[in-house]
């Protein structure tokens, strides 16, 4: 053990310090007898909680103790401690490009000054994921008695079923059950039940508790040197679907992803068609997808750039382990794609109306999205089944967990995608006209709008998708409703019917209402807040369109649509009531929502 400093007495007599020594031995048994105490409890508490597990038993409450991280040692002595620097690599493992003109600034550095931390984590052994456990007892939020694990199973299971086709069925990973799940990852487990909780109404209780271990595991890995697949998958899965975090997430994976080298895997895939690289460049894609949904939401640079892995979807097209969810999700990257290349064209919001110049890409970038929508439409059905129907046959895709939402969602993002292209004909406007030479743009813009709506109220399968989507299109069909009342107030009798917009909107917020999700979920907040903003529009409604109502919640088809998904009682529709409050919409805390934020602005 390292000596402490000596006390003020023996300095001042040059004497050594025999108290310093008998403390510092004293303070080391007794931190060894707390530590070895708190584990024989923790050993007992789990042994026991797994008894009554199988007696089907409560469970026990938490344990109170927990093991200390550290003593307190007196200030000097800790100071002394830290003055250790930074760790370097006393045996380095030689790079292949060590003995190589360096063209990376970085590799120098390390090369001369073999700090750990600036060391490249990117061989094959480094970048495998842990073994699962087979026989090792875990310890997690489950076995601490936070939740049981019938509670567990039934979320990870729901998952499973339904929600993670929502993300081409790459948050699962290679775990295809609730046991294996859980020995291979605690941080994807806490995820993948938070995202669960929040779509399912009888998990109201379980959301808070699973969040909060989910973010607790994220901060305690923070400064990992390393983090595997699993942790990767699972801040894909919290960016894809928990809107009050997922900018942060993204980031933070993006930043993590390509200090690993992700987007590499793809020249391993289309030069070697090695297997484990498809899965990697699904999550790189995940990440893409992630980071241009929010960039489109919050209208923000986005991070990942089209370089030669995004623009070259194309050929793992070609590959061998490519699947049909593969293509969904390669169809959204190349949408996005052209998305981006609007963005960039248009710029940052200045408050200034669009030149007259804009004109013509505007119908360059309409053509590409329809030209998107006719590929992707029939590549999706290429390889779908033959029905007979009506004496003819007709192909129909039906995938056996989300019904017809494939093909339908390539129509639901054609919507949006055109709405978002051509919403920016109104910027810089603040009421007045719109321009002559953007009016069938404007005319567009409201069709676009108006489609969305009229698509989720009359669509089974696209009500049936609110839960489960990602909160991007829950986002962006929140903004279809709010610009088609903005523009009735504004530009009312141009393109536009006011009682058709409010009779659209007075449906979806009873739509909203009807969706069997937790009481966490955007589509409730959604509901009350897009309910008051109509409230607030009455003085430009027309006199014969009755005001909003509020003391009936229809049972609608999507309501009923996913009882198959639960074993206990059928899904209600009453739910608790929210306040408001946040000025922003995406960065939102649990019951507060404001459709007045500047950023629905138009």
């Amino acid at each position: 053990m390292r000596e402490g400093p000596p006390c003020q007495r023996c300095i001042e007599r040059g004497l050594s310090c025999v108290l310093n020594k008998s403390l510092q031995t004293l303070i080391e048994e007794r931190s060894e007898w707390k530590t070895t105490v708190i584990k024989d409890l923790d050993n007992m508490h789990t042994a026991l909680q797994q008894v009554l597990g199988k007696l089907s038993l409560p469970g026990l409450p938490p344990l109170q103790t927990e093991a200390p991280e550290s003593e307190v040692l007196p200030r000097e002595y800790l100071m002394e401690k830290d003055d250790a620097g930074p760790s370097c690599d006393n045996s380095p493992s030689l790079s292949p490009h060590d003995d190589a003109v360096p063209h990376v600034p970085i590799e120098s550095l390390y090369q001369i000054t073999r700090l750990r931390a600036l060391r490249s984590d990117d061989t094959e052994e480094q970048k495998a994921s842990p073994p699962v456990r087979l026989h090792q007892h875990v310890t997690d939020f489950i076995s601490n008695g936070v939740i049981t694990i019938a509670e567990a199973k039934r979320l990870v299971n729901f998952y499973l079923d339904r929600i993670d086709h929502f993300m081409y069925e790459i948050g699962r990973g290679k775990y295809r059950d609730f046991d294996t799940l859980r020995r291979g990852s605690s941080l994807l487990l806490a995820c993948i039940c938070t995202v669960a909780a929040l779509h399912d109404p009888r998990s109201n209780h379980l959301h808070t508790v699973c969040k909060r271990e989910f973010q607790r595991l994220m901060a305690a890995s923070m400064f990992d040197r390393r983090i595997d697949q699993d942790h990767l998958r699972a801040m894909c899965i919290g960016a894809y679907w928990l809107h009050d975090i997922s900018w942060t997430l993204s980031g933070y994976a993006i930043r993590r992803a390509t200090e690993a080298n992700l987007s590499n895997n793809y020249y391993r895939l289309v030069n070697k068609d090695e297997e484990d690289a498809l899965d990697s460049i699904r999550i790189w894609y995940v990440l893409y997808i992630c980071d241009h949904h929010l960039s489109i939401l919050y209208g923000r640079p986005s991070i990942v750039r089209e370089d030669a892995t995004i623009a070259g979807w194309r050929k793992l097209m070609t590959t061998p382990g490519f699947t049909e969810s593969d293509k969904r999700m390669v169809s959204q990257m190349a949408l996005l794609t052209i998305m981006s290349n609007v963005r960039e064209l248009f710029g940052p919001d200045t408050g200034q109306p669009l030149p007259q110049a804009f004109a013509p890409q505007l119908v360059n970038y309409d053509r590409q999205i329809d030209q998107w929508m006719g590929y992707w439409t029939e590549e999706l059905l290429s390889r779908m089944p033959f029905m007979l129907t009506q004496s003819k046959l007709t192909r129909v895709e039906f995938h056996p967990h989300i019904g017809e939402f494939p093909t339908k969602g390539v129509i639901l993002h054609h919507h949006l995608a055109k709405l978002h292209l051509h919403s920016y004909v109104f910027r810089g406007l603040k009421g007045a006209s719109v321009p002559s030479y953007f009016e069938d743009s404007a005319a567009a813009a409201v069709s676009a709008a108006t489609s969305t709506v009229e698509m989720l109220l009359s669509d089974h399968d696209i009500r049936a998708s609110l839960v489960g989507i990602p909160h991007y299109l829950h986002s962006m069909i929140a903004f279809a409703c709010v610009f088609l009342l903005k523009v009735t107030a504004q530009h009312n009798g141009t393109n536009i019917d006011g009682k058709v917009v409010y009779d659209l909107t007075n449906k979806a917020v009873e739509q909203f209402r009807a969706t069997p999700v937790g009481k966490w979920h955007l589509v409730h907040m959604m509901a009350e807040g897009l309910e008051k903003l109509i409230a607030s529009k009455t003085d430009d409604r027309p006199e014969d369109q009755p005001a909003a109502p509020t003391d009936h919640v229809p049972q609608t088809p999507s309501t009923t649509a996913l009882n198959g998904f639960y074993e206990d009682d059928p899904m209600g529709s009453g739910f608790d009531d929210f306040g408001f409050g946040n000025p922003s919409f995406l960065n939102i805390e649990p019951g507060e929502l404001d459709f007045n934020f500047p950023g629905f602005g138009i």
